[in-house]
């Protein structure tokens, strides 16, 4: 079971709480759309997307 983190937001007026739930309920979209894209990718070629490799820096 997975938990979820929950804060309450206080001080915000109307109009920045609804901006707020706007810029949220985008983010979850996007988060969406893609793993969406990439399971599809992973279905059609059977690979896994992985993050590009980064030179270690002294």
């Amino acid at each position: 079971m997975k938990k979820a983190l929950k804060t309450k937001m206080r001080g915000l007026d109307k109009t920045q709480f609804k901006r707020l739930r706007k810029l949220t309920a985008h983010a979850k979209n996007l988060y969406n759309q893609t793993f969406w894209t990439l399971r599809q990718a992973y279905e059609a070629t059977g690979k896994y997307f992985s993050y590009p490799q980064r030179p270690i820096r002294p």
